[in-house]
């Protein structure tokens, strides 16, 4: 569960994007999620590198000012900040999980923070996310990214696949062979985007279900 400071920095970022019937919906939401959460997940496979037709240009948004950067510790935070790029004051959380060792991949339009998504290549990072807790085998270079979020003005512009493109060239780059990721059923805008993507996989069913701090997760392998 997240910390007061962070409750109150969501919200703010939430009323600023949003306003106010848009930080009422989600504060009903959110009180409705803390007593309770029953959700399905599937979960997915990618090989790295697994995409070597496509291409930056297949995916890169038609929007100027745009800037792709990976942050990988409170430092690097810092140093957005100083260039008047904006990140901590949307991303309240950040600095813990920074501690923790999860990457932030982030996309901005000017110095706007309009896209980003988590990386984690560690159990630590791992339980800092409110993704559920799939199983990751981290000993074997594998990798999982999620938390991913897309600034209200900036939607339906193709940055959660751009991102997402980014994520593989820094997997590359950094030596891991498998990319995991669990998507909610119901989410079908992100599920249709894996379609761009051939070597995915699906394969399991993830269930997850939560009463106040009661916890349970489970993995039902799909039939090959």
């Amino acid at each position: 569960m997240k910390r007061p400071t962070e409750l109150f920095y969501d919200a703010r970022r939430i009323y600023h994007v949003g306003g106010m019937i848009h930080l009422l919906r989600r504060t009903v939401a959110f009180i409705g999620y803390c007593l309770f959460q029953h959700r399905r997940y599937w979960l997915y496979s990618e090989p790295v590198p697994g995409y070597p037709d496509l291409t930056e240009a297949d995916f890169l948004p038609r929007i100027d000012g745009l800037t792709w950067k990976a942050v990988s510790s409170n430092e690097e935070a810092d140093e957005l900040e100083a260039q008047g790029l904006e990140f901590r004051s949307l991303v309240p959380n950040a600095r813990e999980r920074l501690k923790r060792g999860a990457v932030a991949l982030c996309i901005f339009v000017g110095r706007e923070l309009a896209n980003m998504g988590w990386l984690v290549t560690g159990q630590r990072a791992m339980d800092s996310l409110p993704d559920p807790p799939l199983k990751v085998d981290f000993a074997n270079n594998e990798a999982c990214g999620g938390a991913i979020w897309t600034s209200p003005k900036y939607r339906r512009n193709g940055f959660r696949l751009y991102n997402r493109y980014k994520r593989f060239e820094f997997l590359v780059e950094k030596g891991f062979v498998v990319n995991r990721s669990a998507i909610a059923k119901k989410n079908v805008v992100a599920q249709s985007g894996y379609r761009r993507f051939p070597p995915t996989r699906t394969y399991a069913e993830g269930r997850y279900l939560r009463v106040l701090w009661w916890r349970s997760w489970k993995e039902s392998p799909l039939a090959a």
